[in-house]
């Protein structure tokens, strides 16, 4: 059922896109019409900017901290009263409400508020040195469609905290609820233009907002290519970025690891593997691949097939399958479901491909769906060389009981993670990022709010 149209907020109003336009969006269980979003454009792109300026410098910059405490203690109770609509407003069916890590990100930043701003180099009879913390003014958040909440607010809370005013680029294809969500700020009686939200279906609206000079920073969450053509713009006006690009996870399995927990946690990452930090390389050693695979797919038979977000995420499925069958061997899967129920869908069957080599397309890209590629390895030097082969450098998984073993890779692999005999995990405290082409900077975390800060030195009589 269709949830309606979605319109902008900017300035503490919900207002209609300049030029009355509104792109559809489809539920990817049935195809159906499930809302219509105001398309933006550089006039709307523009009219935000304005409204975020004007309330930085009129009010939001001076802040205290205990006004913005309040306020954002608000925030998050109209944030947990609203669970039900933001429910609602999630296309993809699944997590992603406000559960235990959202909240958790946004009481672990509320504490920030009581950390120093300034910190005294020298005072003496001279004269005084300081240097104070302040805020760099309108800050661009992209948000990902597989996260539209909690992705929105890793950077919007911590950029509100630091005394920064915002404006939201929604994803397109999940833009109903990372709206909804950003509607809580004036609910709980955030300044006007504190916070605002643009969404659009096509390139201009981002474009439009990376360009504006009046922007100070971009905090993007998405694909390692956009990621690249964001950071190009953004170099003309010397704009800071943070970054939280692709990755292509390895899972690291050597003969003295538990298989069943090893494949139950790479099939619970893999399928249907739409997340940066998904496992989608499968490095098993020669001695247990077979037993490891068969584990693996019996673990995958029991699963349902995984939904996707759109119909475009299908095809780039099956051209991803077509390459396998050609450089690899298709183990299990590699296409749609049978049956009515899946017709009108965006399904995949859970998916595993075998190849000799990692030269493959198909091992080296981020797909972002239910696709596996596995290879043997004879030796710690083989894996290591494997694992480290791609542009990316998210996040490792390591399976072994042997601790030498552990320090030897923890200090070796080139990841911004590297979990052990675990999936992927994650915790307000730690920083999460990427070396190489997966980005720049962290989320979480101290790492997480320093970005949002300028720093100013003070000499004083």
């Amino acid at each position: 059922m269709s949830i309606g149209k979605v319109n902008l907020l900017i300035g503490g109003k919900q207002c209609p896109p300049a030029s009355g336009n509104y792109y559809p969006i489809h539920s990817p269980v049935d195809g159906k019409l499930f809302a219509e979003v105001a398309d933006a454009n550089e006039a709307d792109v523009d009219t935000a900017v304005i409204a975020a300026k004007s309330a930085f410098y009129k009010e939001w910059k001076f802040y205290d901290r205990e006004e913005k405490r309040t306020l954002l203690q608000r925030f998050l109770e109209a944030l947990q009263a609203s669970e039900d609509e933001l429910s609602a407003a999630k296309v993809l069916p699944g997590p992603g409400g406000i559960g235990g890590l959202p909240t958790a990100v946004i009481n672990y930043y509320i504490s920030k508020l009581d950390h120093q701003t300034g910190t005294i180099l020298e005072h003496s009879d001279q004269g005084t040195t300081y240097v104070i913390r302040e805020p760099l003014g309108v800050v661009a958040v992209f948000a990902p469609w597989n996260g539209p909440v909690l992705g929105a607010l890793l950077s919007v809370i911590p950029a509100l905290v630091a005394g920064n005013t915002v404006i939201l680029k929604t994803p397109e294809e999940e833009a109903p609820q990372a709206t909804k969500a950003m509607e809580a700020f004036y609910k709980a009686g955030f300044p006007e233009g504190v916070i605002n939200v643009i969404s659009g279906s096509g390139p201009e609206a981002g474009k439009a907002l990376v360009a504006h000079p009046d922007v100070k920073m971009i905090s993007f969450t998405g694909s390692t290519s956009t990621g690249k053509k964001i950071m190009a713009a953004a170099a003309n006006d010397l704009k800071r970025v943070q970054l939280n690009l692709g990755n292509k996870t390895p899972q690291i399995v050597f003969p003295d690891a538990n298989l069943s927990q090893a494949a139950q946690a790479a099939a619970r990452s893999a399928f249907p593997g739409q997340a940066c930090s998904a496992i989608s390389r499968i490095l098993v050693h020669r001695s247990i691949k077979n037993e490891y695979i068969e584990r693996l797919h019996e673990t995958a038979k029991k699963m349902a097939p995984c939904l996707l977000i759109n119909k475009s995420a299908i095809e780039r499925m099956e051209e991803h399958v077509r390459l396998g069958h050609k450089e690899g061997t298709l183990l299990f899967g590699g296409s749609q479901p049978q049956g009515d129920e899946y017709a009108e869908g965006c399904y995949f069957l859970p998916t595993a491909i075998e190849f000799s080599d990692q030269s493959s397309t198909v091992c080296q890209e981020e797909i972002f769906g239910p696709i596996l590629s596995i290879l043997e390895f004879d030796s710690d030097e083989e894996a290591l060389t494997l694992a480290n082969a791609t542009d990316y450098g998210l996040i490792a998984s390591l399976w072994t009981q042997d601790t030498q073993r552990m320090r030897y890779f923890t200090q070796r692999l080139e990841m911004g993670t590297v979990v052990v005999n675990r999936g992927s995990v994650l915790s307000t405290r730690s920083p999460w990022g990427g070396f190489k082409q997966s980005g720049i900077g962290r989320r979480y975390g101290e790492q997480g709010l320093e970005p949002f800060f300028e720093y100013k030195t003070v000499w004083t009589p």
